[in-house]
């Protein structure tokens, strides 16, 4: 799971999460905005749009898992594999 959610583990302090969490948020705002604009300019309405819009979802999904992740890093929720 480090391999996948890298910043989620970056700390088990409440500054590590809210830093995690930040740039999670930010990595999805700036995905969100530049499939905006390119939905904006091309008008993209056909297949392209939707595989656009999907992988959209897919970084939506990777941001919200990740914040989860962070805070359950950080209250020691996480089981550790020997």
């Amino acid at each position: 799971m480090h391999k996948v959610f890298p910043l989620s583990f970056k700390g088990k302090n409440l500054k590590a999460v809210i830093l995690s969490t930040l740039i999670y948020t930010l990595i999805f705002f700036a995905v969100a905005a530049v499939v905006g604009c390119l939905n904006i300019a091309f008008d993209l309405a056909g297949t392209l749009g939707i595989i656009i819009n999907v992988a959209r979802q897919l970084v939506l999904l990777y941001c919200a898992a990740g914040i989860v992740v962070a805070v359950l890093n950080a209250c020691d929720l996480l089981e550790k594999k020997d």
